[in-house]
Parts: C-alpha cells; sequence; structure tokens
C-alpha cells in the first residue's frame, strides 16, 4: 500500500474524491445542464466554470481530466514524476476556468500525430502533452464564439486546435534555451508564440470574439476548505510514509527549482508530499491575508502551485514573486482584480530565479511580472490560458540578463 501512495502520488485519490464530491452539491437535471454549458463555452481567459456550470460541474470537470490524464501515464507504463504530476494538476487546475473534455482531447489529438508523424513514442513527449493543453481554447472559441454556422466552425475549430497540439511539441523543445530554465512554464512560452500568430491572423480577418472576464465568489468557503484538506493530506500522507530524517526536507530548500528540478527522484515522493503540502498553504496564506475570496481560477491557480511543487517550487522560492507583484499593487494602487490574484498566484513560474538569487531577486522579479504579464496578455487575445507562463519568460529574460551583465562587469573588474 505504501509502495502504491509513493508511485501514484494520491492522483487517482484526489481525482476521485472530485468526482464523487460533484455528484451530491446540485440536483442531477442541474448537474448535466452545467456541464453542458462548460463544454460548449468559449473557454478563454478568463472563464470561471464555477460560474458558467456550477460547483458540481466544475468540480467533476477537474476530476475526470486529471483521472484521464493518469490512466493514460498508466497505459504508457509510466510513474508519476515531479514533471509528470505537475502536468496533471495543472491540468486539474486550469479544469475550473478553460480546460474541458474536449477541448483538451483534440490538443491532445494534435500531441498524438506528432508522435506517429515523428515516429516516436508518446511517452517520449507525454510532459509537452500534458502542458500543451494551455491552448485549448483556441479549439472552444472558433467552435463556440466567432458566430459562424457550426458545420463550419466546428471542422475548423478541431483542425486548428489538432495543428496547435502538432506545433507545440516542437516548439516546446527549442524555447526553454530562451529563458534557460528560470521559467518553470516552459509550454505556457511556447503556446503564447502560437496564439500570437492565431490572435494576429484573426484580426487580419476580421474575426471577433467577446472576451470574458465571468467568474463567481459564491463558492468560496467550499473550495477554501477542499484546497486546505489537499495539502493537510499530503502533509499527513507525506510524514507516515518518510523514512528519511526530517531534516533532508531541507535539501528540496536550498534547491533552486531551476527547471529541470524533479523533488520525486531518488525515492524522494514522501518528502515531496510535504513540501507539496507545505508549499500550498504558504501561497494560500498570502492570499488570506489579502482577504482574497475563492473561485474557479483563483482555486485553480493554487492547485497548479500544488503541481509544482514536485517540480521546482517551495516555500523558499515561491514567496519572493508573489510579494513582489503584490508591492507594485500597493506602490500603484492597482485592483485586486482576479487577473492580478492570478498574476500573484502565478508569478511563481519565476521562483528559479529566487531560489537561485535570493530573496530580493526574487521581489523584483515578481515585482517586473506583473507590468509585464498585463502588457503582453493583449497580445493573444485570451485564446493562452498560460497567460503568465508567456510574459514570465520574458521577464526571467530581463532579469537574469541584468544580472549576469553585472556579474560579468565586476568579474572584469576584479580580473
Amino acid at each position: 500500500m505504501k509502495k502504491h501512495l509513493k508511485q501514484n502520488m494520491l492522483v487517482p485519490y484526489i481525482s476521485l474524491s472530485f468526482i464523487i464530491l460533484s455528484l451530491f452539491l446540485q440536483p442531477l437535471s442541474e448537474f448535466i445542464n452545467g456541464y453542458g454549458r462548460i463544454m460548449v463555452s468559449t473557454s478563454i481567459l478568463l472563464t470561471d466554470y464555477v460560474s458558467v456550470g456550477g460547483i458540481g460541474p466544475a468540480l467533476f470537470n477537474s476530476g475526470s481530466l486529471m483521472l484521464i490524464s493518469y490512466i493514460l501515464i498508466k497505459k504508457l507504463d509510466l510513474r508519476v514524476t515531479g514533471s509528470i504530476f505537475a502536468g496533471i494538476l495543472t491540468i486539474g487546475g486550469f479544469a475550473f476556468f478553460g480546460k474541458n473534455i474536449i477541448n483538451v482531447s483534440i490538443i491532445f489529438l494534435g500531441v498524438f500525430l506528432y508522435s506517429k508523424y515523428r515516429k516516436i513514442k508518446l511517452k517520449s513527449v507525454i510532459i509537452v502533452l500534458l502542458f500543451s493543453t494551455g491552448l485549448s481554447p483556441i479549439s472552444s472559441v472558433v467552435m463556440f464564439g466567432v458566430g459562424i454556422p457550426l458545420y463550419y466552425s466546428i471542422p475548423f475549430g478541431i483542425l486548428l486546435g489538432t495543428l496547435s497540439g502538432f506545433l507545440i511539441v516542437e516548439l516546446a523543445s527549442h524555447v526553454i534555451t530562451f529563458h534557460r530554465g528560470y521559467d518553470l512554464y516552459n509550454v505556457g512560452f511556447a503556446g503564447g508564440i502560437l496564439a500570437f500568430a492565431y490572435f494576429s491572423i484573426f484580426k487580419l480577418l476580421n474575426i471577433e470574439y467577446k472576451t470574458n472576464l465571468i467568474y463567481t465568489n459564491d463558492q468560496h468557503l467550499l473550495l477554501l476548505f477542499i484546497f486546505i484538506a489537499i495539502c493537510l493530506l499530503f502533509v499527513i500522507v507525506g510524514f507516515i510514509l518518510n523514512e528519511k530524517p526530517i531534516k533532508e526536507y531541507f535539501k528540496i530548500l536550498k534547491a533552486s527549482g531551476r527547471a529541470i528540478t524533479d523533488f520525486t527522484r531518488k525515492n524522494n515522493q514522501p518528502l515531496t508530499m510535504i513540501n507539496i503540502g507545505l508549499t500550498g498553504l504558504a501561497a494560500l496564506l498570502v492570499l488570506l491575508v489579502l482577504n482574497v475570496h475563492m473561485n474557479g481560477p483563483v482555486f485553480g491557480g493554487l492547485l497548479t502551485i500544488v503541481g509544482f511543487s514536485a517540480f521546482g517550487k517551495h516555500p523558499r522560492n515561491v514567496l519572493p514573486p508573489m510579494i513582489g507583484v503584490l508591492l507594485v499593487t500597493l506602490l500603484f494602487n492597482i485592483d485586486l482584480s482576479v487577473p492580478v490574484i492570478l498574476a500573484i498566484i502565478f508569478s511563481t513560474a519565476l521562483a528559479p530565479i529566487a531560489g537561485e538569487h535570493g530573496f530580493i531577486i526574487g521581489i523584483l522579479a515578481g515585482m517586473l511580472h506583473l507590468p509585464v504579464v498585463m502588457s503582453l496578455g493583449q497580445l493573444h487575445g485570451g485564446v493562452l490560458l498560460y497567460s503568465n507562463g508567456f510574459a514570465a519568460a520574458f521577464t526571467a529574460v530581463i532579469i537574469i540578463t541584468v544580472i549576469h551583465t553585472f556579474e560579468r562587469t565586476d568579474n572584469n573588474g576584479t580580473t
């Protein structure tokens, strides 16, 4: 049993818990209608599925997508590594605001066709497959949001989504050199390039659709309790399974988190679980201090932090960029709107900068991240869910360039 818990990192249990809980929160007729609304939503940033379909369908959507991803992993005879855990939890998180079985399946199809075309095993590109779903809205918005007849829009949406999955595998393998592993959301940067191209072509062709800012805080307490329960579960199970001295956890805290950093290696799943729970609670504490209310996007963003706490994030490197974004909001009197709250959460893509260069540099990276993400958000028209991952790559390049410039200057001066 212990070996099984280590190998699956609690993924199937969390997935099934979401699914079972979802069936008790709304009458069946409301549940079916709500889930249907999620399926045909344009799903562009920012579309809270809790608002669109209700809390039950949103939880079911997340749990079912995580379970399907887990089953796929097992079918490919893979174990749940840190990167795979991050990918599955990212799918589960964004299944509260943009990913559903329709648009995710279309992206998956594109990655599958790429593997067949290149004659490589699907397992060799599994990480990109999981994260490629950040472009899922491209299918949904074309199928259901541009106002053309469905017999045209559905085939075109499927074609464009499949093409996205096909192209992003190749693109993701090249762009990591741009930010040198300091942006944990590497596929977000690759997806941003494609999304920018699509949105530019849409503007040229005068294809228009409505942008969204749909969310509800009505389920704040339920989502809050669910997230706290998930974090505590990881901490408790981690302690139960752990056979190493607890001081070994400090090795995780000393890691920079720069890609690729997999905390599950060397049979380290129990300590990774402890880190998952503690990092999730640390991020939640920041939001509670700010009196932020839970909704689909906020809950989904926190789940993404939980996922990457097996793949680079820990309390020491996630807090500085979050504080940096918050300082900018205070200095310039920026309202804590949902997009700004998401920038606080997803600024943790820059955790490796704080992990490698310290607390102050991490704060500065977060301070730069907010204006960058606010500006670049206009380039992809909401069809990219990983908007912060796209922006974080540019932030990372700027910060690291400045650091290396002064390091070289200092070295030259001492030579």
